[in-house]
């Protein structure tokens, strides 16, 4: 049996000082002792193994069995136990996941490989066989599967990638609510994720879809299979079960806004009004859709396309060739602070996702290990009233947004409570820098990077990247967007701005059916506007509380229960 760890080799120091022969044909005992040396010499094909030597190597590490590269064969049996001097019987002894030792097929100590445990978050893997949940780009164990890529996956914090400075950390972070207890999982240690959910994050979960499909990306499938506690059949209509599908034929009032015509107006609509079509429309729910111009129901604000003279930023990379089939432009590299340049994927994958459904939001948390957030427990870390609701504001600051339109502040707070001054996180009022007046302090952006050029049909760098800092924010340079429940805590980011977040709708422990719109972000105004929070005619449900909702000014993030 292994009783000891060895780690050196006195005959592969005079190996090496050539003291000691190479195995050789004329003598069998020196053949036998450089076949248990810990070294490659000889003719062998590995560590101990081939040519000559009677061991056959690992298919896997390519060395004698329990010889991992680097690592020699430790004394294993009473005949060469103290000596230093292992014999061929260690090289066959097999390797255990007790031994304190990385050998085998383990990918680290004790742990990974063909038949020792999965391995704990942070110990080296090659896939996500290897680990209690999944493997990372830098094969090393993490929590949640949607943060195995780089970008996006672990460049959330201060300062952006590639900078000096830069202190980035797992996207999929996730903070205990001390004191909350969620009335659907008493007993549970609640966390909530401390960034947004990233672009980089979303495509892990579609590549992820995709290699479990025979390169389809069938989330509709998974869902059918993993129905998470809260949940509803009917939105599965809405995800997709392949590149390109299914579909979804959409009622003609949705895809527009109907109260021109309920009110029997002959006028031209407003800025931003689309008016609806003659007939119902057929909408495609493929990936190649979901997150772009594709419209399941018209929202004041929505900025998901990239036509030219439209400033849309949604935050999903699509090339050139998906972007096209309906006329819009390519995405827009850039540049960064230190002048290097960065294709319009990276820069994209690294912000918060946007563009994106409520339903999409929902499966991706389900499948990554949580549960979309609630209104409940974001009310509880920002100390909101229930009374918010759908309101744009956070913790005790609220907007009346008819006043704001009309340039009044009256009845607006944007100060106090937990939440950060609204001046000083990356949020807007609205989403085309125009109202409530030209030139208006509600509308002065806080983040803006990489520089695209600024191109009229891609505003993406006004999107931040979670837990960047503001423009607004102190002269260290710190990120502004934090918010605490207590002094000392390490804090949310993001809550109060850069996206609005959906989150679904809670009564208690019961799911209302719908989900909310919380807080603030770029366009918070716009978000809020009559067609989107009002109930208008024929509908049974708002229009942002709607499965198939999405927006360029809403995101969300996960929470979990352990």
């Amino acid at each position: 049996m292994r009783t000891e760890a060895w780690f050196g080799s006195s005959l592969a120091i005079l190996v090496g000082l050539g003291v000691v022969s190479a195995c050789s044909a004329n003598d069998a005992s020196t053949a036998t002792s450089a076949c248990a040396d810990g070294v490659r010499n000889g003719d062998e094909t590995g560590i101990d193994c081939g040519g000559r030597c009677a061991i056959t190597c690992d298919p896997v590490t390519g060395n004698a069995p329990g010889v991992d590269a680097g690592m020699p064969i430790p004394p294993t049996d009473a005949k060469d136990a103290g000596t230093g001097a292992p014999d061929a019987a260690d090289a066959q002894a097999p390797a255990r996941s007790d031994d304190g030792l990385q050998n085998g097929s383990e990918t680290d100590v004790d742990c990974g490989g063909a038949a020792a445990p999965k391995c704990a978050v942070g110990k080296k893997c090659l896939d996500d066989a290897d680990c209690t949940v999944a493997c990372n780009y830098a094969k090393r164990c993490i929590d949640a599967p949607s943060c195995a890529p780089h970008l996006g996956g672990d460049t959330c914090g201060k300062g952006e990638v590639g900078e000096p400075g830069a202190q980035h950390e797992s996207c999929c972070r996730s903070l205990t609510v001390p004191g909350y207890i969620d009335p659907a999982h008493p007993g549970k240690t609640v966390t909530l994720d401390k960034y947004e959910i990233t672009a980089g994050r979303m495509r892990a979960f579609i590549e992820q879809m995709a290699r479990e499909n025979g390169g389809n990306p069938n989330v509709k499938g998974w869902i059918a299979k993993h129905r998470p506690q809260i949940w509803d059949q009917a939105w599965e209509g809405f995800l997709p079960s392949d590149l390109e599908g299914g579909t979804q034929i959409i009622g003609r009032r949705l895809l527009g806004d109907p109260r021109p015509e309920d009110s029997g107006s002959n006028d031209p609509p407003g800025p931003g009004v689309i008016l609806p079509p003659a007939t119902d429309q057929l909408r495609h729910m493929g990936t190649n859709y979901q997150f772009g111009s594709e419209i399941y129901v018209d929202l004041h604000g929505n900025n998901c396309a990239t036509y030219a003279g439209t400033y849309g930023f949604p935050t999903y990379y699509y090339p050139a060739n998906i972007l096209s089939r309906d006329g819009q432009l390519p995405r827009a590299d850039g540049v960064t602070a230190t002048g290097q340049p960065i294709s319009a994927k990276d820069l994209l994958d690294v912000k918060s996702m946007n563009c994106v459904t409520n339903a999409m939001l929902a499966a991706f948390c389900a499948w990554d290990g949580g549960q979309l957030a609630t209104d409940e427990v974001v009310d509880f870390v920002t100390q909101a009233p229930a009374s918010l609701g759908n309101i744009s504001g956070c913790g005790t600051q609220i907007d009346d947004h008819g006043e704001l339109l009309s340039n009044i502040f009256d009845h607006t707070i944007q100060t106090g409570g937990r939440c950060p001054a609204v001046a000083l996180v990356n949020a807007t009022f609205d989403a085309g820098d125009a109202l409530p007046v030209a030139g208006s302090p509600l509308n002065v952006h806080n983040y803006h990077y990489p520089d695209t050029g600024n191109p009229s049909h891609d505003k993406a760098w006004q999107i931040a990247a979670p837990g960047r800092a503001s423009l607004a924010a102190a002269a260290n340079g710190q990120p502004a967007d934090a918010i605490r429940i207590n002094a000392g805590d390490e804090p949310w980011m993001d809550l109060h701005g850069n996206l609005s977040e959906s989150v679904l709708d809670m009564s208690g422990a019961t799911f209302t059916g719908a989900f909310g719109l919380k807080h603030r972000g770029i366009g918070y105004g716009s978000s809020r506007s009559d067609l989107n929070v009002t109930l208008i005619k024929g509908e049974t449900i708002v229009r942002i509380q709607r499965p198939e909702a999405k927006a360029a000014f809403a995101g969300g993030r996960c929470m979990r229960f352990k």
